[in-house]
């Protein structure tokens, strides 16, 4: 028989029992209790009922007609793995308990059942624990989601960044190098030299576009020279005076020329800027032009000048302006030269950029790498603290054997790399008992087979959760074998000595230590020097040697200190 219809307020039970009486009083106690209960007289009705109302809790019967209580369990969880399952049943064998647990039922009570608070105890505890997991899900979901998310754009950043990246270095590299033999003179040879250690050289661009000023006013001999940038890519015309030598005034700075009167000089570097091509000019006949001062200052007369652009991967950065004394020398005699000379102030200038350009990126990049290891970091210790949250007994379990872990792998000499990834694994060694029912874990005395058997499904459970994370390390493969032995006599797969991880191995032997140094609630803490016995005895047979031998050094020359971790 079974209800019209189901409240969503309430939980909701499904109740297969073939016993009429049975039936009819649990139903009235879980009713009682605010539960809505569905009833089926038989395993066949009980699995349409499922299919039809989807529960959140089934509680059923195993001897039963028509179909077998555990045939009904298995389809259960077949088609709904996390529905809590509980098992009513005065028939069954032992066999048949452990049957159904293996096949996914959540509790197991015996009938006839004299308390019928252990009835209601069950019921509440796995609705609570249903609830949990499925929190627990959707939480973990939308952690990962968020993790993926933020990890693609990292990664689409960290391309975008890269290719950046490599087309500034390309258009660097293809920048040519000045080879041509020089077959100037000493003074000529000396100038392109000097200019050419000062692009080297330079870490600023002002500073490396005053020092070449310098170089042609000392060493080559032009009475005065001067560069301005352009004020931006839609006004390359406009040009921004940065730096000037004068060869008669040595306290010469841009800051005493009177930039708008200087009309003469500044439309003929805006052609060279506009054309691309050196522009020059041989005063008027009636005497030498005057490059204007600002008052108090001495004038700075010129007979001839030539205007260079600053080109570079076809960039026009600004552009370089030298004057001669005399009228008779045309500057455009040494216009090959000087274009070289120009051409390696415009390289120099762009390679500081492109330099502080890769830098700028490299950072960024940096950040973003930096970012997703701590995404990545605080996602282990959420996932580390849903273990302690349900099992206080063992609070700062996980943290303290990471932290030994580490600390015997560094004492091993692993790289750093390793011991991260040791640590990491040992905060969430233990994270497959986040499946295992919170009364076992915190049991005070001795478990039962059964309890043993779930117990020890944790690395596996561990592993299961894990693997899917695209760690930097073998976390997932570390966890599922930090209970193997080097005999064999481990679980969940009885490896032997090299087919253990070696980082699984070191987890090993800080579990060990940790576990019979701290309080259980089934016993006292052992305290640390039995524990070190306990490892030096089975160090090579059971643990391996060389992480055994790390960790008793540790604690002997007192380099670690057990309360402390």
């Amino acid at each position: 028989m079974a209800e019209a219809g189901v409240s969503e307020d309430r939980n909701h039970i499904l109740l297969i029992e073939d016993d009429d009486f049975i039936r009819e009083i649990f139903r009235i106690f879980l009713e009682d209790f605010g539960y809505q209960v569905s009833e089926a007289n038989n395993g066949r009705t009980g699995l349409e009922l499922f299919r039809e109302k989807r529960p959140d809790l089934v509680m059923l019967d195993l001897r039963m007609p028509e179909m077998d209580g555990l045939d009904v369990l298995a389809e259960v969880k077949r088609e709904s793995p996390d529905t809590p399952t509980v098992v009513v049943s005065g028939m069954g064998t032992i066999g048949d308990v452990i049957k159904a647990l293996k096949l996914g039922a959540w509790d197991y009570i015996a009938k006839p059942v004299q308390d019928m608070t252990v009835l209601q105890h069950s019921v509440a505890k796995n609705l609570e624990r249903a609830a949990l997991i499925r929190e627990n899900k959707r939480y973990r979901e939308h952690l990962e989601q968020e993790v993926q998310k933020r990890t693609a754009e990292i990664e689409e950043r960290t391309r975008e960044l890269e290719k950046a990246y490599e087309s500034v270095t390309a258009e660097v590299e293809e920048r040519r190098r000045v080879e041509q033999v020089l077959r100037w003179v000493n003074r000529e040879q000396k100038m392109l030299s000097a200019c050419n250690h000062a692009v080297v050289r330079a870490a600023d661009e002002l500073a490396l576009a005053r020092e070449l000023c310098a170089i042609l006013v000392e060493t080559g001999g032009y009475a005065f020279s001067w560069v301005g940038f352009s004020a931006g890519p839609e006004k390359a015309e406009a040009l921004l005076p940065v730096a000037c030598v004068s060869g008669e005034d040595a306290t010469l700075t841009a800051a005493d020329i009177d930039w708008q009167e200087a009309a003469v000089a500044l439309a003929l570097a805006g052609r060279a800027v506009e054309t691309g091509q050196r522009q020059s000019r041989v005063a008027a006949d009636s005497g030498r032009d005057i490059l204007p001062r600002r008052a108090g200052a001495t004038k700075v007369p010129y007979g001839a000048c030539l205007a260079l652009p600053l080109v570079a991967s076809g960039n026009t950065l600004g552009a370089l302006l030298l004057y001669t004394p005399e009228r008779e020398k045309d500057p455009g005699a040494e216009s090959r030269l000087l274009g070289e000379l120009a051409d390696d102030l415009a390289y120099g200038i762009y390679a500081l950029r492109a330099r502080t350009e890769r830098r700028r990126i490299r950072e960024e990049l940096q950040i973003g790498v930096d970012r997703l290891g701590s995404a990545l970091e605080g996602t282990v210790k959420v996932l580390a603290s849903t273990v302690e949250v349900r099992d206080p007994y063992t609070a700062g379990h996980q943290k303290r054997v990471a932290t030994l872990a580490a600390r015997i792998g560094q004492h091993m000499g692993l790289e750093q790399n390793r011991i991260d990834g040791i640590y990491m694994a040992g905060l969430v060694h233990d994270l497959g008992k986040i499946y295992i029912p919170a009364e076992i874990l915190s049991k005070p005395n001795t478990l039962s087979d059964i309890e043993l058997s779930l117990i020890r499904t944790h690395p596996q459970v561990g592993y299961d959760l894990l693997k899917t994370i695209d760690f930097s390390w073998p976390i997932a493969q570390i966890v599922l074998q930090h209970h193997e032995r080097l005999n064999g006599e481990g679980y969940p797969n009885g490896l032997k000595g090299d087919e253990i991880l070696p980082e699984a191995r070191i987890l090993t032997v800080a579990d060990v230590v940790e576990a019979m140094a701290s309080h259980r609630p089934y016993r006292p803490a052992r305290g640390v020097e039995r524990a070190l016995r306990e490892i030096r005895a089975k160090r090579g047979s059971v643990l391996d040697p060389r992480a055994v031998d790390a960790c008793l050094d540790l604690f002997e020359t007192n380099q670690i200190d057990f309360a402390n971790l």
